[in-house]
């Protein structure tokens, strides 16, 4: 990763190399291989590091060597790290009280140092260890040693916890496992006081008497292991700016969760005063584990991080937290602001340092330990005005610095400039007896400028006409060094944003030109045009990259500087010149019509200002014609559009099957769906053009309801309203049919005898027999997949008590797959009878059978109707279409179940059944529809002459039909007889009278006879 402030190694061992090799500790010891299922240990610890924890090495009575965790800056203790010189704390002798032996302890665990402005060392051993009492009862109370610089000056020891004044809740107080030290006051952490509650000291010398020494600190408050002062800091502008408060973390605190919390004190009276707490968010995290103080955004106030090194997330693969806390005026937030997590399993956080400004940016930077993220490293954060930045700006691991390290960064301290370059230096400690010193190299602010000329050039008459001048200029923060061997790299990149170079650089014939200078010194080159340009409007952008050319010292001390900040590339442009006005820029008016239509470009009709489409299957082709045009309207200008390109959307349900252009100069080609047509560079003012896209249905349109498809028009000349155009389409594809009831039986007839069920073995005891023919024709090619068609029938096979009506025998088809049609249900002859061996009588034979002479219709007076609301009980069902042709015939036999007349409906003059038959479709196509066709079913039943009547009865009604009729002729015969109808006149008088009419008929008259004679 980029390195700002980088840092270079001094490496510093402790020890033999016997003993380094004995006492390193594995993973799972130390701070480190604490997790969240190790809450319930009651005693913490801290290893051989600053801030290291390792309660595995508790009963070792060998001191150990621990690393600084925090500096202050003086000449002396520079010297000592520069000359890697170890300084000596003398332990000193002490008397058992108990039994009066006087030994050198071998209890002190020297884990915690600190300086001050006074040249003055605070170091902390908290497993210091006293043995008291005949049982030699062990009691790690911890001690410190405050000691000068120089062996000759006075040690001072403290022992803030008293055992024998409390034994139980002080005898494993471990005082020391945290401490600050400033100009003239001490804070030590106890985290085992009151029965691991914790408890913090703060410690500062009377102004008035030297020898006099102050201490406050928290009381017993009745919380148990939750261990308070396992870390301390301390610092102004914190909660006031005046006073002085003390931060310190608890990594056991909540009732039953144990998600840990950090504590703000103040001092007050004779004690130290809790004023806000800040709580973990996960539980075992070891919130408070480390704590760090440190004005990060520049304000004025002091910003708050606090480490969690158990934190872990395993769906987002983290593992270890630093919370940033932000600091609003004296106020924390009980939230944190930023969430830093590390590698998973890598203890991220376990120790965190303010690093001072590193890259000198006026923003403090932060050091974070992740020593068990492979051998360990330590990440470094930039600060900013909204804190720290998202991503680390340098990532430092342990296998780079040397191959011993594999807890690299279990703690650190930082902000000392051990070699005075004005630049803060970090010291790394690890649980693998070494410590580095990290040295921070000079930093070099880098700035560059791009000047090219001219800023307009023709592109017919460009021969190396561009000339393109570089400079760089820097200031290096190096308190005092020169800048000699100091080069800059740069990369100058020609036309960046078009994708066919359209320059070329002069020396070296490429697009791209590399080369290094020397910092204060400027570099020309010359570029030209390679004709002909096709893209005259977008600009000719130049980039420039510059690096830092680095080599390596000569001498180990020696440190090289680097940049400063990830320089962004420099760019400067230029442009064409084009016939589009005094400003050189072109202002395009395209406009754009669309529409489909057929392959003889008749527009499809619309409906509710939408197109649509009546598919068939017979249509092979449609058409998407679009209209370009670049005309002036008002206030307009329609200048030249260079480098115009229309792009339309296939739609899925159609086949591309090519494009004609009236114009051959346009280009049009596929890509991924859509159709990108080039349509001229530039496309003119007053041009109009027509493209008409060509597409073949697929099988896929009918499964559409609308075809869609957007076009939209692009140009390099300036015009603000060119935005996609979406044009739609619905389809519709409409089966054309007919249905109808070709045949029916005519009337027909009940009569004879009730015969029972179980008595009829053969159809032709059912009854009369009834023909339905019924005819489907399609207009049109047949659904074939996009549907079936099928005839249901709601067929009255009873009567609303259960009795047999119009009994199902048989259905034919004709102009199917199928030539029978057999539904689900045991609707066809459920009583499975049998047919008559020969020659079936046709329904027209069976009307001639039971058809009487005579009826007796005026004898009865009901009439009654049965249909499948009243009267019938209608049984459903479907005779599907399977493979038809556009014609299809349907025969259905059924037989009139003559004993349910004859019980139910003796006393009928007429009887009607009425059933209905319907042609549907049943396709899943949204587009594919049919309009449902239905015909009624009615058969007209009477009963036979003599139906209701006896053979007695029947002898007395010829009888008196007889008389009656005797008697009626012999009142006819009375009545002429007095009429005169029986009496005639003699032939002679007859004749008498006819010779006399034909005499007198036969003379002239008088003037006929004067005719005559004249």
């Amino acid at each position: 990763m980029r390195v700002r402030g980088r840092f270079e190694r001094v490496q510093k061992s402790f020890g033999r190399k016997s003993d380094r090799e004995e006492q390193r500790p594995d993973r799972g010891a130390g701070t480190g291989s604490r997790s969240s299922d190790r809450i319930e240990e009651q005693r913490p610890d801290r290893g051989a590091a600053t801030g290291s924890r390792s309660s595995d090495r508790i009963e070792e009575q060998r001191p150990d060597q621990g690393a600084a965790t925090r500096s202050r800056s003086s000449d002396q203790i520079k010297d000592l790290l520069r000359r890697e010189q170890r300084l000596s704390i003398r332990v000193g002798t002490f008397t058992d009280q108990c039994t009066g032996r006087t030994r050198t302890s071998p209890d002190h665990i020297c884990v915690n140092l600190q300086t001050s402005n006074q040249v003055k060392l605070w170091a902390c051993g908290h497993r210091f260890v006293k043995t008291y009492g005949p049982f030699k009862e062990r009691q790690m109370i911890g001690r410190c040693y405050l000691h000068g610089i120089n062996e000759s000056e006075m040690q001072f020891v403290y022992q803030p916890c008293d055992h024998r004044n409390n034994f139980i809740r002080e005898a494993m107080c471990n005082a020391g496992i945290s401490a600050f030290i400033t100009q003239d006051q001490i804070v030590v952490g106890s985290p085992g006081s009151f029965m691991w509650q914790g408890n913090v000291h703060a410690f500062w010398r009377n102004p008035d008497d030297e020898w006099e020494m102050w201490e406050r600190d928290l009381s017993d408050l009745e919380q148990r292991h939750i261990y308070i002062g396992y870390s301390v800091t301390q610092a102004r502008l914190v909660l006031s700016k005046d006073e002085e408060t003390i931060v310190t973390g608890a990594p056991r605190d909540g009732k039953e969760d144990a998600r840990g919390s950090v504590w703000l004190l103040v001092k007050q009276s004779r004690k130290l005063v809790k004023r806000q707490v800040l709580h973990g968010q996960q539980t075992g995290s070891y919130f408070g584990n480390a704590v760090t103080i440190t004005d990060l955004n520049r304000d004025g106030w002091n910003d708050l991080l606090v480490g969690a090194p158990f934190y872990f997330n395993r769906q987002k693969g983290e593992g270890g937290a630093v919370y940033i806390y932000m600091n609003t005026g004296g106020r924390f937030e009980t939230t944190p602001t930023t969430v830093l997590t590390g590698p998973p399993g890598s203890a991220f956080g376990i120790a965190v340092a303010a690093a001072g400004d590193l890259n000198q940016d006026g923003f403090q930077d932060v050091a974070v330990g992740a020593p068990f993220h492979e051998s360990g490293s330590v990440m470094i954060w930039t600060g900013s005005e909204d804190g720290v930045r998202p991503e680390p700006s340098q990532v430092i691991h342990g296998s780079s610095v040397s191959s011993r390290f594999r807890t690299f960064g279990y703690s650190l301290s930082a902000g000392l400039d051990v070699d005075e370059n004005q630049y803060p230096d970090l010291l790394v400690g690890s649980l693998d007896d070494t410590v580095v010193l990290l040295r921070t190299r000079p930093i070099i602010q880098l700035n560059t400028t791009l000047q090219i000329s001219p800023d307009v050039i023709d592109p017919n008459n460009c021969n190396f006409c561009i000339q393109v001048q570089m400079c760089s200029f820097y200031s290096l923060n190096d308190g005092g060094r020169g800048d000699d061997g100091i080069k800059i790299f740069f990369t100058l990149t020609a036309d960046v944003t078009s994708l066919k170079p359209r320059l070329l650089f002069q020396s070296n014939g490429q697009t791209a030109f590399s080369g290094s200078f020397t910092p204060r010194q400027c570099e020309t080159v010359r570029a030209g045009v390679l004709s002909p340009v096709q893209n005259q409007v977008e600009p000719l952008v130049f980039c420039l990259n510059v690096s830092l050319l680095e080599k390596q010292p000569n001498k180990g001390n020696v440190m090289l500087p680097v940049l400063g900040q990830t320089l962004q590339p420099t760019k400067a442009q230029i442009h064409f010149q084009k016939a589009c006005g005094s400003d050189n820029r072109c202002h395009s008016n395209l406009q754009m019509q669309a529409r489909f239509t057929d392959e003889n470009q008749n527009p499809f009709p619309e409906k509710l200002g939408q197109q649509v489409m009546l598919y068939h299957a017979n249509m092979k082709r449609l058409l998407l014609q679009v209209n370009v045009s670049n005309v002036p309207s008002e206030g307009r200008p329609a200048e030249e559009a260079h480098h115009t390109f229309l792009r339309i959307s296939i739609p899925p349900s159609l086949i591309y099957s090519g494009v004609q252009i009236q114009e051959d100069i346009f280009e049009c080609s596929v890509e991924a769906s859509v159709l990108i047509c080039e349509l001229g560079n530039p496309f003119r003012s007053n041009q109009k053009a027509e493209i008409l896209i060509k597409f073949q249905p697929s099988e896929i349109i009918l499964n559409s309801r609308e075809i869609h498809s957007q076009l939209t028009l692009t140009t390099l000349s300036e015009q603000s309203d060119l935005s996609p155009v979406f044009i739609s389409m619905l389809v519709e594809y409409s089966l054309q049919t007919s249905f109808v009831l070709k045949n029916s039986p005519g009337p027909t007839f009940f009569s004879g005898h009730v015969i029972g069920e179980s008595a009829i073995k053969k159809m032709e005891d059912i009854g009369s027999l009834l023909l339905f023919t019924f005819q489907v024709n399609l207009h049109g090619n047949s659904p074939g997949h996009l549907g079936n068609l099928s005839v249901e029938f709601d067929w009255p096979m009873e009567t609303t008590n259960g009795k047999w009506l119009l009994y199902l025998t048989q259905i034919q088809l004709n102009g199917t797959s199928e030539s029978v049609c057999s539904p689900p249900g045991n609707i066809i002859n459920p009583l499975k009878l049998q047919e008559e061996k020969g020659k079936r009588r046709t329904p027209e034979e069976e009307d001639k059978k039971t058809q009487p002479v005579l009826h007796l219709q005026g004898l009865t007076k009901k009439s009654y109707t049965l249909d499948c609301l009243h009267g019938a009980t209608c049984r459903h069902f479907a005779c599907p279409l399977v493979g038809m042709n556009n014609s299809v015939t349907l025969w259905v036999w059924s037989r009139l179940w003559n004993s349910t007349m004859i019980e139910e409906f003796r006393d009928a003059r007429t009887v009607v059944v009425r059933g209905q038959a319907t042609l549907k479709l049943h396709t899943d196509k949204p587009t594919v529809h049919m309009e449902s066709q239905s015909t009624e079913v009615v058969v007209h039943i009477y009963p036979e002459f003599g139906l209701n009547l006896d053979s007695g009865l029947l002898v007395r009604i010829i009888l008196v039909s007889v008389l009656a009729g005797a008697l009626l002729l012999a009142l006819i015969c009375l009545l002429l007889r007095k009429c005169g109808f029986f009496k005639r006149a003699s032939t002679r008088e007859l004749y008498q009278a006819k010779m006399l009419k034909a005499h007198v008929k036969s003379q002239p008259s008088e003037s006929e006879q004067l005719s005559e004679e004249h």
